[in-house]
């Protein structure tokens, strides 16, 4: 009985809610269908959107599931009806409010009117409901929703890298979701660092757990439950130090004490972790007027969005193409990316410097979308000028070195093919050119530079892959085990330990120390002191070697780091070397010489490199 009554309960408290929300969404319907700032407006109809020069297609089918209602599965997709062949503009993907229980995509009442003309694709998707589903499918229908607006990007001339979520209510927290828990979009094959930025509108549910420990509302408890499993579907949960987290900008409607208690913690929490956070109170407007006068004339909100939307949009420009090479493989596949109109006050009309950054172990050119934030922020904290970067998918252990058997030439093509060609198609200045790399492409990032100084203002290799020793038959015992993977059949079969030293950059170092010193290359060793591939022992040995030749350079040890994850500190840090020696090669010498006139006594003091180093205990 008691069971019978508690089942009861439960729909009675759904009929209730739902009643509630069915007419909250026929007040918003009223105010923002007739609202035009403080004028009568007609609804958006297909004059309007005419008027506006917007082309609309309505329910377009996203995804199919067998049991589910197809209503729940499909979008309307806004775009400007004029536009070039060549042209690929941001998306906008809108979920809609509705308790996670209604709502309907056409809740997006006037948005389209404000954000197609600004340059913007929209998208306003419906998505599964519950009781029928659970928050999880309900975020993974979402997702699917901007799967299909990423894959079929060329389609309607939406840019598949700049796609941005704006959610209202119960939508607000499924877009907070999607920007801080990766698995969602990663299931419907998109990758968060496409994701440029989140606009959450008054939701209440950021801390999942805490509001259910807080709150006496039973509803919170119905729709999402009382398990630790409430944490998948909890954003707070999901802010990473090390995550590619979107930008966010945060609504909370004036007069909600629920939504502003959960908005500032949350905001700040993304902030501590190293990401954009923005907390705005929507003054003067209720939950559902928030979001039904969004698109109407004078209205302050759309204003903030807007801006926030340009803003991230006009950063950066990221590409991923080909190009066709006897080096190696080909076509080869690369990214590339731009500082946007915000960092590039006067047009960018001068040629830019180009930084090859070179991706490690068993990675690609994706590299560069998953930090291009990195290389936001260190553009608009000064770090760094701005600057062409470019990132070849390289083989998945093939250390950017010219093969023994001739099969890849990656030195050849990384020290002159690869950047001319980038300075032809991407604006780039060939004559200044800096090579990084993290790992293998830390390694390769050495190597190559070691190899062509000239051809180079700075290298910067981070937990680079050093072999710890000057010939092949000194490295020690415990690097045995490394041997395969690190060597496999690039260095001969059996390795040709000269030709093994003529592309270790300790050995090239060692051999060559004049023509290193004298072409001005700026060079910056760096490993986390607690690599879990000890490749802090050869970076130390590297750094002992540059030390006793009088090579200058930096060397940064960083403790408490491992292999990875990397923090985001470490990266700016490098940005901050490349950007000293991109400003002006011989302030970069400047900086090193005086570290490496202070550091010379005492290293010179403790005898040369050992030849045979140890990993610690």
């Amino acid at each position: 009985m008691d069971g019978i009554i508690a089942a009861m309960y439960r729909l009675l408290l759904t009929a209730l809610f739902l009643a509630v929300a069915t007419s909250q969404h026929a007040h918003s319907a009223r105010i923002g269908v007739v609202m035009d700032g403080d004028e009568p407006a007609a609804p958006l109809t297909a004059e309007r959107l005419d008027a506006a020069g917007i082309e609309v297609r309505h329910d377009v089918v996203y995804g199919e599931m067998p049991g589910v209602d197809a209503e729940r599965l499909r979008l309307d997709l806004y775009t400007p009806a004029q536009r070039g062949p060549e042209e690929r503009l941001p998306i906008l993907l809108y979920l809609h409010g509705g308790g996670w229980f209604a709502g309907d995509k056409t809740q997006s009442f006037l948005q389209p009117l404000a954000f197609v003309p600004q340059g913007f694709v929209y998208a306003s998707a419906n998505y599964r409901l519950g009781p029928a589903a659970t928050v999880a499918e309900m975020a993974q229908s979402a997702a699917d929703a901007a799967g299909w607006l990423v894959r079929n990007a060329e389609e309607f001339g939406g840019d598949p890298h700049q796609l941005f979520l704006i959610g209202h209510s119960a939508g607000a927290h499924l877009v907070s979701l999607l920007g801080t828990n990766a698995t969602f979009l990663e299931e419907a094959s998109v990758d968060l660092a496409s994701v440029r930025g989140v606009v959450s509108l008054d939701t209440a549910v950021y801390d999942l757990p805490k509001l259910l420990a807080e709150t006496d509302v039973d509803f919170y408890q119905m729709v999402f439950g009382t398990t630790r499993d409430v944490e998948e579907v909890s954003p707070w949960h999901h802010v990473r130090y090390d995550a590619a987290h979107p930008p966010f900008l945060i609504f909370y409607s004036e007069g909600r004490p629920a939504a502003l208690s959960q908005t500032i913690p949350f905001a700040q929490r993304l902030r501590d972790a190293g990401h954009s956070a923005t907390a705005v109170e929507a003054i003067g407007r209720s939950h559902g007027a928030l979001n039904a006068y969004l698109g109407t004339e004078g209205d302050r909100s759309t204003r903030q969005i807007v801006g926030f939307l340009r803003r991230q949009a006009n950063a950066s420009d990221y590409a991923e193409t080909t190009l066709k090479t006897e080096l190696v493989p080909s076509p080869l596949e690369y990214s590339v990316l731009r500082p946007g109109p915000a960092f590039l006050p006067d047009g960018g009309a001068d040629a830019l410097p180009i930084l090859l950054f070179l991706h490690g172990g068993n990675g690609d050119r994706r590299w560069l979308a998953s930090n291009r934030r990195l290389f936001e922020r260190a553009w608009e904290a000064g770090l760094l000028p701005p600057v062409v970067v470019a990132t070849p998918s390289a083989a998945s252990l093939g250390y950017y070195m010219d093969y023994h058997d001739g099969s890849e030439m990656w030195t050849t093509l990384l020290a002159g093919e690869f950047p001319r060609l980038v300075a032809e198609r991407h604006g780039g200045d060939p004559e200044r050119v800096a090579i990084a790399g993290y790992s293998m492409g830390g390694v390769g990032a050495l190597r190559v530079s070691f190899k062509n100084p000239e051809a180079f203002v700075a290298a910067a290799g981070m937990a680079a892959g050093i072999e710890p020793a000057l010939a092949f038959d000194e490295l020690p015992a415990w690097y045995e085990g490394w041997k395969g993977p690190r060597l496999g059949d690039r260095f001969g079969t059996p390795v040709d330990a000269a030709f093994w030293a003529e592309n270790n950059p300790a050995s090239i170092a060692s051999a060559h120390p004049e023509r290193l010193r004298d072409s001005g290359l700026a060079i910056l060793v760096e490993c986390g002191a607690e690599d879990q591939f000890h490749n802090h022992i050869g970076n130390e040995f590297l750094h002992r070697v540059l030390t006793e030749q009088r090579i200058p350079h930096e060397y940064r040890l960083v403790h408490g780091e491992a292999h990875v994850p990397i923090a985001p500190e470490r990266m700016l840090a490098t940005f901050e070397f490349l950007g000293r020696a991109l400003d002006g090669p011989s302030q970069a010498k400047r900086v090193a010489r005086t570290r490496y006139d202070t550091l010379l006594a005492p290293m010179q003091a403790m005898g040369p490199p050992e030849s045979t180093p140890e990993p610690p205990k």
